[in-house]
């Protein structure tokens, strides 16, 4: 009886220990190229930066992905495995051969006090929804003479800067305004980096849910038994075009799969990549259907 106590207690005090973990991250590039950070499918800051530093995560792993300013490099994704003791990591992002790596740089207790960088974007608590930034640009006519304006205005959490460009000889001025607003104020769904097309759903589901349903899915051994608990999971959720294509993928028969694929088009968020879905079929004539299908529907 004392030996089973004393193993509840110190499997107690453990939970408690873990729960206290905290962490810094910090990410920079080698060439100073800059990128814009996502946790977790969320963007993490407004603007590219070369250096960045979030503070107070408590995760044990995070799924981690830099979209470079420079339309040149692709995008790099990875998971940041944390340590089993609070600390503060680096990672640093190198290019060899043109091929982008990130590789843990070092590894330090949490510092007590921070020493500001001014090259470094500080983040001091990991966002946890989307960073919206939408710019639009306006030329307007003139007759008159004008001259520069620069206005920054801060209201309610939303950031805006107006920059006006005065041309006097060809008689016209460019106005260009900047909003940024984080979490959902101003949008009610989320905004996916590099993707403008039509939308089937407003918020996907986090990664580490999808990969939940994915293995319990993948788990069934018959194929009526994947399809009806994939339908289940995604009729509640919504998915990305290429997460619908992954369970797909766990079906055995054609037609099973072809099935949840037309199934699945109403609760997927990027409806406009939904050709990707196409890559889990054998045959051409399940990818013909599934594109008459989807034709029919708009």
């Amino acid at each position: 009886m004392k030996t089973i106590t004393l193993s509840v207690l110190t499997l107690f005090f453990s939970a408690i220990v873990s729960a206290q973990l905290n962490y810094n991250i910090v990410i920079f590039t080698e060439d100073n190229s800059k990128f814009t950070l996502f946790l977790n499918n969320i963007q993490q800051h407004e603007f590219p930066e070369s250096n960045v530093l979030v503070t107070n995560l408590n995760a044990p792993v995070y799924k981690a992905k830099l979209v470079f300013e420079s339309p040149q490099k692709e995008a790099l994704e990875t998971n940041m495995y944390m340590p089993e003791q609070s600390a503060e990591i680096t990672y640093i992002v190198t290019e060899k051969k043109g091929k982008l790596k990130m590789r843990m740089f070092s590894a330090v207790p949490l510092p007590e006090v921070y020493i500001e960088n001014p090259n470094q974007r500080v983040i001091g608590t990991v966002i946890t929804e989307p960073v919206y930034t939408e710019t639009v640009s306006t030329r307007v006519n003139t007759n008159n003479t004008m001259g520069g304006v620069n206005m920054d205005v801060n209201v309610g959490g939303t950031g805006i800067n107006v920059n006006v460009n005065v041309n006097d000889g060809l008689g016209y001025y460019e106005e260009t305004t900047t909003t940024v607003v984080s979490g959902n104020s101003a949008q009610n769904h989320y905004i996916m980096q590099g993707y403008g097309g039509p939308i089937g759903c407003p918020w996907p589901m986090e990664v580490s849910d999808f990969q939940d349903a994915k293995r319990t899915v993948a788990s069934k051994t018959w194929d009526e038994t994947r399809l009806s608990l994939a339908k289940q999971i995604v009729a509640s959720n919504c998915l990305f075009a290429d997460q619908v294509r992954d369970i797909v993928q766990l079906m055995e028969w054609e037609e099973t799969k072809l099935d949840f694929a037309k199934f699945a088009y109403d609760f997927t968020y990027d409806i406009g990549n939904y050709f990707k879905v196409s890559q889990a079929f054998e045959w051409e004539d399940s990818t013909e259907e599934l594109n008459r299908y989807i034709a029919n529907r708009n």
